[in-house]
């Protein structure tokens, strides 16, 4: 049944790939070239290192600005709750809902 169609297949297909040297070698080679290509460019532009920015402080915020402003945040776990309300009450003067 499904075992004899499945080798069947497998032979067919087999036969192709051999009939068809050409094309064959050109899907394994084509990818190669590409990849050849890539490792090429990366080389060529190496990744550029920045200085660390220090921190500065900016000021308060805006509130009037920032109405029905909402921030989300994930995981809900209680640090991410804890750092949450330490933004809100540490940036807003009567704190955010959370």
């Amino acid at each position: 049944g499904v075992w004899r169609q499945t080798r069947a297949l497998l032979f067919k297909n087999c036969l192709i790939k051999c009939r068809t040297k050409k094309s064959s070698v050109q899907e394994v080679l084509f990818p190669l070239f590409f990849l050849f290509w890539l490792i090429l460019m990366s080389m060529m532009h190496p990744h550029r290192k920045y200085d660390e920015v220090p921190n500065t402080d900016l000021g308060p915020l805006d509130t009037s600005v920032l109405l029905n402003f909402v921030i989300g945040y994930t995981p809900p776990t209680a640090l991410a709750r804890q750092v949450m309300k330490k933004v809100a009450f540490d940036n807003f003067e009567d704190g955010i809902h959370t």
